[in-house]
């Protein structure tokens, strides 16, 4: 459904609350309205099973695609969704004149009692109110994609196709806090669960992808197709054999030819989910088509590709290098940055990778450096007073002497940086000190 088939839900509620204010609710005038709102959506019910409007850090999202115009109705939807607390609200099928009517006269009121609570008192099922929820924690999010990814994971293994209803919450609720802290969930990201790999490279893969794309400015929407398509990613691989996939040496070329087969494989399971967009499915499909189209699938190399599957590339390729595996030591972040400096214009898209390493500057969240002083701190934050500027954990003071409680240092640039630090001959774990 369009965008502009969207705004029809909306539209229909917004058309009866403004003539509430003029007119009883047994005027002619609102009885024609019920009936013309009826009469709309229906059949948009009856064709998605359900209409939502959802109300994601004061933007509007109507059955999960934001709405970004600043219309007058649409503003005076979101100031009563923010006045009632409510977070989403679904149109269900059984919707009638009764129900409607009720939702748009309580709606603008604050009566005794919350506004869910009312609606159910009042017998109306086929509209259901979702509250605005606590906002979430940086490590809560993280762990609830881990959690995600697992359930989707175990679903592809028992022979079902995945529901996307909380791949979808969960991205919504990576994309909301990529926008509001940038570095937080990139922080995480350093942070890397070797038991549960599988898990943690994909939602690592979401967060830099993420990442990626606001480094090239996209929208709020493509940001939201990229945490979903790194999320899932690698869906293929629960079609391959586990000893394939789990294999700690070189896969022999049979092996190997298999798992050519998992982008594939994924994208037609991404495919038969709900609600998923066709850049995901790209994504899916080609994050290991490189830049100058090598790689695999083979069929792909001359098609579209979207330019969101090559961001994605570029975080996996991130992830990937930062990860320690049986056949490498894990690369810190700033010796990472300088291999895929290397990489722009053969293996990955040169513009979105410059964009991306500039925006992870010269010292990456999760690098550990040495002060002109002789402290020793780690990064763990961008940003954050002016652009340019660091934030640090100060683990070891200039006499080497190891913090218990680390204090944050605010730097204004890396001017007085003076070396990288290897975090294993200091001891250091990052679990311990990131995010």
């Amino acid at each position: 459904m369009s965008l502009e088939q969207l705004k029809q839900i909306p539209f229909a509620i917004t058309a009866i609350l403004q003539g509430l204010r003029l007119y009883p609710a047994e005027h002619p005038h609102i009885q024609r309205q019920l009936e013309n709102s009826i009469a709309t959506l229906t059949p948009l019910i009856t064709r998605h099973e359900r209409l939502s409007i959802s109300l994601i850090d004061g933007t509007l999202f109507l059955n999960e695609t934001p709405c970004l115009e600043q219309l007058k109705n649409l503003q005076e939807l979101t100031r009563l969704f923010e006045r009632q607390q409510l977070q989403a609200v679904e149109l269900l099928d059984g919707l009638d004149s009764r129900q409607l009517l009720f939702f748009c006269q309580e709606l603008p009121q604050l009566l005794g009692g919350n506004f869910i609570d009312r609606l159910e008192n009042a017998g109306i099922t086929a509209i259901r109110a979702t509250p605005l929820e606590e906002e979430a924690g940086v490590e809560a999010i993280y762990q609830q994609a881990m959690k995600t990814v697992e359930d989707v994971c175990n679903d592809v293994r028992l022979g079902r196709i995945p529901s996307s209803k909380k791949v979808i919450k969960t991205v919504k609720g990576m994309v909301k806090t990529i926008l509001k802290e940038p570095y937080s969930l990139l922080a995480m990201a350093m942070l890397k669960d070797y038991d549960n790999y599988t898990f943690s490279h994909s939602v690592n893969v979401s967060v830099i992808a993420m990442s990626v794309g606001s480094a090239c400015g996209l929208p709020q929407q493509q940001l939201y197709e990229l945490g979903m398509g790194g999320l899932l990613h690698d869906l293929g691989k629960m079609t391959i054999d586990h000893e394939i996939v789990a294999k700690p040496g070189r896969l022999s070329d049979d092996e190997l030819e298999e798992m050519k087969q998992h982008p594939e494989n994924g994208a037609k399971i991404v495919a038969a989910m709900e609600k998923i967009p066709a850049d995901v499915i790209d994504i899916v499909n080609n994050h290991h088509l490189r830049f100058d189209r090598t790689g695999y699938p083979v069929g792909n190399r001359d098609g579209i590709i979207s330019t969101l599957a090559d961001m994605t590339s570029i975080a996996d390729t991130y992830d990937a290098m930062t990860t320690i595996r049986c056949y490498q030591r894990p690369r810190s972040p700033k010796q990472a940055v300088a291999m895929m400096a290397e990489l722009g214009g053969n293996q990955l898209h040169p513009e979105y990778l410059k964009a991306f390493l500039d925006y992870l500057g010269p010292y990456p969240v999760g690098t550990l450096v040495r002060l002109k002083d002789g402290s020793v701190g780690l990064i763990c934050d961008q940003n954050r007073s002016e652009s340019g500027s660091l934030t640090l954990k100060i683990l070891f003071t200039a006499d080497g002497k190891k913090q218990l409680e680390p204090p944050l240092r605010q730097l204004p640039d890396s001017s007085t940086i003076v070396a990288e630090v290897d975090p294993a001959l200091k001891g250091v774990n990052l679990e311990d000190y990131l995010p």
